[in-house]
């Protein structure tokens, strides 16, 4: 691999100073990036150049992101510039990287009470054991779902058992998650808390563990540092600025104002505290490459405060306001009708595929699709409602599927990046031979998969028997993505959601020019589109119900935000005044009181 992509993809950064700067940088380093400033182009082209420049084999640097959807981003966009996760470069979440490097490697040496090897519970699993804990500390007869978000939270955001708060935070909270995770040890299984959870204690508490992840990783980048929260800061803290010893060097973007994973134990101030630390520079961007002129000025409205973001261009840009007084019903064939429609005929959507309603739950994402389904628009779903779930495994076989519709070798759709995932779901192969073995297997598979308008179920089973399944059962860790491979099997049989799809299809759905976006808020973060549809905007939903104090409302607002600055050109907002309530009744709390306050700001009235 040459090093001259990255190089001159950092050519960008002669036009901008605050972008040159972050580059160029030699220290700890933390950029805070509005919407659309590039932050992710100067975070991978930065990492390129640390893993070409600054480390040297056998060691290497981590690129530290929140979420899958995240990690993924950050892989395809780091493929073209020469730099692929190995045994040396890590790019992923950090449940992974704690799990990976922390945890599997440390953790019995450490004398952790864990299962050898070490199993990860699957979400029934997870289920099973969280239930008996809830039996025993409260009642057999309580609703486990009633705790699951509260107990979910307080657990990442209290850390220290030993502490004197533990039990006085929410005694009932901390008994239940002690008694859930005493049922998990029983059954000889960690999860998914439990990778960060513990690959903080063993950082914290062993130096030997902080001086062998320095010396593989001499560098840490974290991308959206605001959504990670407080275990990943922690473990920062103790591997870049522990005064007493040798520090690793950290290079971490983010931005506070996109900060909407509070339910998650997310601290946005935690960033804002780096920021400021006299052993670390930071810079802040605010040229904004993605939005017109008047979106970042609405934005900015919604957000509740001025940033000095503007746009890198001289064009407008339409914030538009759409009443559809019958209900979501009417919103949603407003949109798909209607508005598609003339924003495709106008030109200035480049194709369907730049275009994406959000909406703020999966209850919305159920009429925009049934709209779209009785439509006849493709689209591609990312909601808890949507036609199967995207994990790593299920975005991988997407990826599959396309290359193997197109047998394309461009920089999208990698063959080597399809191989480097595959590897990464087995880490039991440790001999060149066994890893060379699969992925001699795998690639003759789907070299020998003519997509087309085969069925995704013939697809899917031959690639299955072929070698994917083997593969995944191989490594105890992998059991919940078996358990997916099972469940997407099933939703193709007689009856199932993906009965009548084509391969074809399934490729689509990582995101074609012929495919709708439809998406949680939470879903977009990250992504960009031509046109925005703020879909069901209605008080109530957004900010929800029980969303009444100024405390509560903060995070909603930054969601708002996060809608708002998705799109390049034009933002739609869609509301009714009232919502229906699941016993079939009107709730009339009138229009969001966020897009109020922006149509009053900007002096813009409803058509």
């Amino acid at each position: 691999m040459s090093s001259s992509a990255y190089q001159r993809a950092s050519q960008q950064f002669a036009a901008n100073d605050e972008q040159r700067v972050a580059y160029e940088s030699t220290g700890n380093f933390i950029v805070l990036a509005g919407p659309g400033s590039g932050k992710t182009k100067v975070l991978t082209t930065k990492f390129a150049r640390i893993a070409y420049e600054d480390v040297k084999a056998p060691r290497g640097a981590a690129c530290v992101t929140y979420s899958n959807e995240c990690a993924r981003e950050l892989k395809r966009r780091l493929n073209p510039l020469g730099v692929q996760s190995s045994g040396r470069i890590f790019v992923g979440t950090v449940h992974a990287f704690c799990f990976q490097n922390i945890v599997r490697p440390f953790a019995k040496l450490a004398g952790l009470d864990i299962g050898s090897p070490i199993r990860v519970a699957t979400d029934h699993e997870t289920e099973v054991c969280f239930a008996k804990g809830v039996a025993k500390v409260i009642s057999s007869d309580e609703n486990p779902r009633t705790w699951s978000v509260r107990c979910t939270k307080y657990r990442r955001v209290h850390l220290d058992r030993d502490a004197e708060d533990w039990y006085g935070a929410d005694e009932q909270a901390a008994l239940i998650i002690e008694e859930h995770e005493r049922q998990l040890r029983r059954s000889g299984l960690i999860d998914y808390d439990d990778m960060m959870l513990l690959g903080l204690r063993l950082v914290e508490r062993h130096r030997w563990v902080r001086r062998a992840l320095r010396a593989k990783f001499p560098v840490v980048v974290v991308d959206e540092y605001q959504d990670l929260g407080v275990p990943l800061h922690r473990i920062v803290l103790n591997l870049c600025f522990r005064h007493d010893e040798p520090n690793s060097r950290l290079f971490a973007v983010g931005d506070p104002d996109q900060s909407i994973y509070g339910f998650t134990g997310a601290k946005p101030e935690l960033l804002r505290r780096l920021a400021i630390r006299p052993d670390v520079e930071s810079v802040t961007l605010k040229l904004n490459y993605r939005s017109r002129q008047s979106i970042i000025a609405a934005s900015e409205i919604a957000i509740g405060e001025a940033r000095g973001y503007r746009a890198n261009n001289d064009a407008v840009g339409v914030v538009d306001f759409h009443l559809c007084r019958k209900g979501l019903e009417h919103q949603a064939r407003s949109i798909v009708d209607a508005l598609i429609p003339e924003v495709l005929e106008s030109g200035v959507a480049s194709s369907l595929g730049e275009i994406a309603v959000l909406y703020r739950t999966k209850n919305e994402g159920d009429v925009i699709a049934q709209q779209a389904a009785v439509a006849g628009t493709e689209f591609v779903r990312i909601d808890g409602n949507g036609a199967y779930p995207k994990t790593p495994l299920t975005r991988w076989l997407e990826d599959c599927a396309a290359w193997c519709d197109t047998n394309r070798q461009d920089e999208s759709l990698s063959l080597r990046a399809i191989v480097s995932d595959y590897l990464s779901f087995n880490r039991t192969l440790t001999s060149e031979r066994n890893r060379l073995e699969a992925v001699h297997d795998l690639v003759a598979c789907l070299r020998n998969l003519g997509v087309g308008d085969m069925p995704f179920r013939s697809w899917l089973s031959a690639l299955s028997a072929s070698c994917l399944r083997s593969h995944l059962s191989a490594d105890p860790t992998m059991q919940q993505e078996t358990k997916t491979l099972d469940n997407l099997l099933a939703a193709c049989g007689s009856g199932g959601k993906l009965e009548d799809w084509t391969a074809a299809r399934f490729g689509g759905q990582g995101g074609t020019p012929n495919h709708l976006n439809l998406m949680t808020l939470h879903s977009s973060k990250g992504l960009e589109f031509d046109i925005v549809f703020l879909f069901g905007m209605d008080q109530g939903i957004i900010p929800g119900y029980k969303e009444t104090s100024v405390d509560s409302k903060r995070e909603p607002r930054r969601l708002f935000y996060v809608g708002l600055t998705r799109a390049r050109h034009e933002v739609h907002v869609t509301f009714s005044g009232w919502r229906a309530t699941p016993w079939g009744s009107k709730k009339k709390d009138g229009v969001s009181e966020f897009v109020v306050e922006l149509q009053r700001k900007l002096g813009e009235v409803a058509h």
